[in-house]
């Protein structure tokens, strides 16, 4: 993780500079958000007016967002884009970088709240409760935290309830020289478990390489992709009749579950409908009942 300091689910808040400073008293109006669930946990508390600009990661709520300033990548921020902004606060999720930007922005003053934890879905309601103290709304985002702490708890017993576990593989890049999938300790594998099914990937760590024989030997049962991948390929029934697909058994019964990459990895408020969505679709057999529309999935 670089030189970043790992904290667990529970994340902290971080000033990065020379030395530690204590907090600003003042409440942040000028909020600048890197990380797409950062975005979605401030408009879920209700201060999504207080974000003066947010990063390329971050899509939803859409219409709200959408004309916002962009700082750039979340991965491939630069400090003097954040800076011109004039932020009261730098709201920085788990994969916000590089570091030496991050350090940079310390040096220079800047109130920068960076939350760590592992990629899982019980980092959510950490998150929830990291922002909300950043941003001055304790007491609603341990309201949003509990809710969906619930929602999430209600996924789990669903999806314990069913016998099967079919394999999937989550690849995030598809192409004509080969695949990139997704192996343990990514947010695509934390979900795949969560959703009732065995990771076909989960001999290698991180989104690395695969051969197409390496895929071939695995034959999972279901493909995984973001939409936005397999709309850029032509769809489903395209992506099914890639060479480097179209001998596995989930390609040919175009077993392939296209889904939002941003609902389904960011690990924010709507991680537990993501996962309740991923379930039903790794589960065709199963009746597994929606969960209570909330505020912030509408």
């Amino acid at each position: 993780m670089n030189r970043r300091q790992f904290l667990g689910a529970g994340g902290a808040i971080a000033l990065l500079g020379a030395a530690p400073r204590p907090l600003r008293a003042a409440v942040p109006a000028r909020i600048v958000a890197a990380g797409g669930a950062m975005t979605e946990i401030v408009f879920a508390l209700g201060e999504g007016k207080r974000l003066v600009a947010v990063d390329t990661t971050s899509l939803y709520p859409w219409k709200a967002v959408e004309p916002l300033p962009k700082i750039g990548y979340l991965r491939q921020l630069a400090a003097e884009g954040i800076l011109s902004m004039h932020p009261d606060l730098i709201l920085a999720d788990v994969d916000a970088g590089p570091q030496d930007v991050l350090d940079q922005l310390g040096h220079m003053g800047a109130r920068l709240a960076h939350f760590t934890a592992e990629h899982t879905a019980e980092s959510v309601a950490p998150k929830i409760g990291f922002v909300g103290a950043a941003i001055d709304r304790k007491a609603e985002a341990e309201a949003l935290a509990t809710v969906f702490k619930a929602d999430l708890a209600r996924i789990d017993a669903e999806v314990a309830k069913i016998a099967t576990h079919p394999s999937a593989v989550f690849l995030i890049g598809v192409g004509t020289t080969g695949l990139r999938g997704a192996g343990t300790g990514t947010a695509a594998a934390d979900m795949i478990a969560r959703a009732g099914a065995s990771n076909a990937f989960g001999d290698v760590g991180g989104y690395k390489p695969a051969s197409v024989e390496a895929m071939l030997a695995a034959n999972p049962d279901f493909i995984i992709m973001m939409q936005q991948t397999v709309e850029e390929i032509g769809g489903i029934e395209t992506v099914a009749t890639l060479p480097v697909l179209a001998g596995l058994d989930a390609a040919k019964a175009k077993r392939i579950i296209a889904m939002d990459g941003n609902y389904l990895l960011s690990f924010g408020p709507r991680t537990a409908h993501a996962a309740r969505d991923l379930a039903v679709a790794l589960h065709p057999e199963a009746e597994i009942p929606a969960l209570p529309p909330r505020a912030w999935t509408a």
